[in-house]
């Protein structure tokens, strides 16, 4: 009799102790059919275009990190920084040392007429370095401005593609509620980058541009006031957008994953009532709710790592612009005319908000991401 309850002991100390990795083994069967219903590989085709790079397996990735083997590769990252500093600095040594060089011809130039009583001269002389200067400057934050253009438009492409696919595993996870109501947000932040970001700010830096050439040819620099105005008021306008979007998606989670956590709770409980196969209907859903929660997170966590991937390398550009003409403002200031280097530094200004637009858009959809991530699925298991 001894023997037997020892057996018997032991039989359910072995399934407690495989219970867990049977129910791991269920969800991650379950979770791979569910992945294969979505048909992630579709998804290469299109992303083959923001990507064209790299060898990009949407479906692979969100596989590994639904099985835990994320792998962040370090040497590839620092191969693209390493890639956009190196590319950048090649092509903006020849603009860095021209700028320079217009620098000190302006400030031999305008010492050696100090010679003679015609200020005519230096005056002529001033004009013409100074639209030299100008074209090059004009130039750079074209650059910046076209990269600028292009990874915002890229951003929003690639919301676009992938939040279909997001918010059908959201709304299989938290419930249809919390799926419509961070679906309707997140293609508000679409719009509101496409209008306000793109079709607003920059087009205002694009102003605050030439309001600094024309600031730069009157020594008294009567728009100064004006050039302030607008580039705070840019940066009012970044800083709204974040608290605003963020704010919108911190009230959200304190509603709508409730509600439907409250749903999803009283199901549960009805199925647990029915006599025989409560047990095992409670379970099933409990796969089915785990699986879906963790093809969600898998898939916010990669977008999350294929947003910050497609942004790395412009934004490193634009920056290594502001870099130098910043540095060049900051040498210029020493022998050059007060005129030229404060136009270089005002369009270094400029650039800088064009990173800082960047940034933002970037920022926007990250958080959103992040939000609906963390927020949905809270309660469920």
């Amino acid at each position: 009799m001894l023997k037997k309850r020892l057996l018997w002991m032991f039989f359910l100390f072995l399934f407690l102790l495989l219970s867990p990795t049977i129910s791991i083994n269920a969800e991650n069967q379950q979770a791979s059919a569910m992945m294969e219903q979505l048909d992630l590989e579709s998804l290469n085709v299109e992303l083959k275009n923001l990507f064209p790079e790299y060898q990009l397996n949407f479906g692979e990735l969100v596989k590994n990190i639904s099985n835990g083997k994320i792998k962040l590769n370090v040497e590839l990252i620092f191969d693209m920084i390493k890639k956009g500093i190196l590319g950048e600095t090649s092509e903006s040594g020849k603009i860095f040392v021209s700028i320079l060089v217009i620098g000190l011809l302006s400030a031999l130039f305008s010492n050696f007429s100090q010679i003679f009583e015609n200020h005519q001269i230096a005056d002529i002389g001033f004009y013409f370095l100074y639209m030299l200067l100008i074209v090059i400057l004009v130039k750079t934050f074209e650059t910046g401005y076209r990269i600028t253009g292009s990874v915002v438009n890229q951003i929003v492409l690639f919301m676009k593609l992938l939040i279909p696919t997001f918010f059908i595993v959201v709304g299989a996870a938290s419930g249809s509620l919390t799926a419509f109501s961070f679906y309707q947000l997140t293609l508000f932040v679409i719009l509101a980058v496409e209008m306000i970001l793109l079709s607003v700010l920059l087009p205002l830096s694009s102003s605050y541009l030439f309001l600094t050439v024309v600031n730069g040819l009157n020594e008294e620099e009567r728009l100064h006031t004006l050039l302030e105005l607008i580039q705070k008021g840019i940066n009012l306008i970044l800083k709204l957008l974040l608290g605003f979007i963020g704010g919108i998606g911190l009230l959200q989670t304190m509603i709508t994953p409730v509600i439907d956590g409250l749903k999803v709770g009283v199901v549960k409980k009805t199925i647990s009532l029915i006599p025989g196969l409560g047990n095992i209907a409670d379970s099933v859903t409990e796969v089915v709710l785990g699986s879906a929660l963790l093809i969600k997170n898998s898939i916010g966590v990669a977008l999350m790592l294929l947003l910050l991937f497609l942004c790395l390398l412009p934004l490193i550009k634009i920056a290594c612009l502001t870099c130098l003409l910043k540095v060049s403002a900051a040498l210029m200031g020493m022998v050059a005319d007060k005129r030229m280097t404060a136009c270089t530094n005002r369009i270094g200004d400029a650039v800088y908000l064009l990173l800082k637009i960047a940034l933002t858009a970037l920022s926007l959809f990250l958080i959103t991401v992040a939000i609906v991530t963390a927020a949905t699925g809270i309660g469920k298991r």
